[in-house]
């Protein structure tokens, strides 16, 4: 039998495939099929042919259209990223269309890191920061579009970049900073709702270059400070450690810590990383987002008139109203408009006279409660305590309270952090009435020994004429005319009554002599109100 006579123009090659033609086929038979095992049938794709002759005009000019093209659209595709990327930056964005966040961005508008950017603290300079910045983010959006984020939001933010990262590109604690005078005005509850004007100097310190002291109330960012915290708002202070010149801590335990092992305790937590160095927000930790307390909020109101003085204790009723929790805006503004009630009973011709004056702070006493209150966040000014001051949450007090010991090996105690609160501010200057609002205090010449301690306050009262006089060289005679000071009379049982006695002032008067005496020193498991 011959050999099929297969030829080049009668059979194609297609991926090793033979197709024989219907000639071959008649003239072999099945031998044809018998020599050519068939195989399945593949396409074979393939590319186009493109061919750029730049010697010729129009493929030249094609490939100058096909470039401008693609530069075209990836300059809009990096300024459409770019633009993303900015919003995605900015406060607008983190502060309305997060919606947990936007009870926060209320407060931020109204701070004075208002025209600083949130990233600018939250995140700061760094492609590794901004990376971890928006894995977290992620982690956020899941917690919206499950629900399952936190009311309100915790504060602080443990993950927070250090502020010595963040807050000192701008601000330079560690430098030297001169006193700066504070003046406090407050109105008292009394139907006349009788101005209060505190003034004091604040050291705010730092360290000086020229002669290497440290002092004021910037020493505890000059001076390495170290601390352990037993909740997640570092409100209750376990340990602190102070770093020495020859980098040893001296080490300032929480009395109740010495009935355990104290070395022990440091050393875990060492271990699990829960002792943290002191830095700006460990004090400025609500900077951006303080709420104030009622008595603030009011007595600002008050100041520039948009709540009348003219309405007996409209100060006192206006922070009762405002410290009730409400379960929604709606309760709360319902309890607010009762105050109507109250001027129409109690006070008819007020509430004749002053009509306009009453629906004024009405409407002023919304909108604060509006900004300071948050029923679907359960935020308030109650909900994340502020350390930048010590009324009304503990503040500097939760180191500086007389309670924190340093011990030798025995356990007897050696030294006690400070409670001197001259220290870092001058005993307050206060003054009562509209007759009586002092002006800034000018303190002359050097601190008498006397002065150090800040019990003098309570304890001049003993000194002689002759020291009297002393006293005038700096202080002028009119400072002593003081009528919050001096017009205290404690009755008998004051130990028995001044729990009703602090009911009816408040803290004001109580803390103008009494400011280095805590309601802890003698409450220490704390104040429970009767049910």
């Amino acid at each position: 039998m011959k050999r099929p006579r297969v030829l080049d123009e009668q059979a194609i090659a297609v991926d090793e495939q033979i197709i024989v033609d219907e000639q071959a086929i008649e003239e072999y038979g099945e031998a044809a099929s018998v020599l050519v095992e068939p195989r399945p049938y593949r396409r074979r794709l393939r590319w186009p042919k493109v061919v750029i002759d730049l010697s010729r005009p129009k493929h030249r000019l094609n490939l100058l259209i096909a470039l401008g093209v693609l530069l075209l659209v990836g300059l809009v595709f990096l300024f459409s990223g770019y633009q993303v990327y900015t919003y995605t930056e900015s406060a607008e964005f983190c502060g309305t269309v997060c919606h947990p966040m936007k009870s926060e961005f209320v407060r931020y508008e109204r701070s004075p890191h208002a025209n600083v950017e949130c990233a600018k603290c939250h995140i700061g300079p760094g492609a590794s920061f901004f990376v971890r910045s928006k894995i977290d983010g992620l982690k956020q959006v899941v917690a919206v579009l499950a629900n399952s984020y936190s009311r309100p939001i915790k504060s602080p933010v443990h993950n927070l970049r250090p502020a010595r990262e963040t807050c000192e590109e701008c601000h330079t604690p560690t430098l030297f900073r001169d006193n700066i005078i504070k003046t406090i005005v407050h109105y008292d509850n009394d139907e006349a709702n009788t101005p209060v004007q505190s003034t004091l100097i604040l050291k705010m310190g730092g360290w000086r270059e020229s002669t290497g002291v440290s002092e004021g109330i910037h020493w505890h960012i000059t001076n390495p400070v170290y601390y352990i915290a037993a909740d997640e708002q570092r409100q209750v202070i376990l340990w602190v450690g102070v770093e020495q010149e020859d980098g040893t801590l001296k080490e300032f335990y929480a009395r109740d810590m010495l009935n355990m092992a104290w070395t022990e305790f440091v050393e875990e937590a060492r271990a699990r990383g829960e002792i943290r160095k002191m830095d700006c927000i460990d004090c400025h930790n609500r900077t951006a987002h303080f709420i104030p307390p009622p008595e603030v909020v009011v007595d600002e109101a008050i100041s520039v008139g948009k709540i009348s003085r003219k309405l007996p204790y409209i100060r006192a009723k206006a922070v009762e109203v405002l410290s009730v929790e409400y379960a929604s805006e709606a309760e709360a503004y319902a309890a607010i408009e009762g105050l109507l009630d109250f001027y129409r009973v109690g006070y008819p011709e007020v509430y004749t006279k002053y009509r306009a004056e009453l629906d004024a702070a009405i409407e002023e006493l919304k909108r604060i409660y509006s900004s300071t209150n948050f029923p679907d966040m359960r935020l308030s000014w109650r909900t994340n305590p502020n350390n930048e001051r010590h009324t009304p949450f503990l503040g500097c007090f939760r180191c500086h309270d007389g309670k924190h010991v340093n011990v030798d090996k025995s356990g007897n105690e050696v030294e006690v952090i400070s409670v001197k609160c001259n220290l870092c501010h001058t005993v307050p200057i206060v003054g009562r009435g509209d007759d009586m609002l002092v002006e800034a205090p000018v303190i002359v010449g050097s601190v008498p020994p006397s002065h150090s301690d800040f019990r003098w306050t309570i304890e001049h009262r003993s000194v002689t004429e002759e020291e009297r006089q002393e006293c005038y060289q700096c202080h002028g005679q009119g400072f002593c005319s003081n009528s919050v000071c001096h017009n205290l009379s404690h009755p008998p049982d004051m130990l028995f009554t001044h729990a009703e006695e602090y009911r009816k002032t408040g803290n004001q008067v109580c803390y103008t002599c009494h400011q280095d005496i805590l309601c802890s020193r003698c409450h220490p498991g704390g104040i429970v109100s009767n049910p």
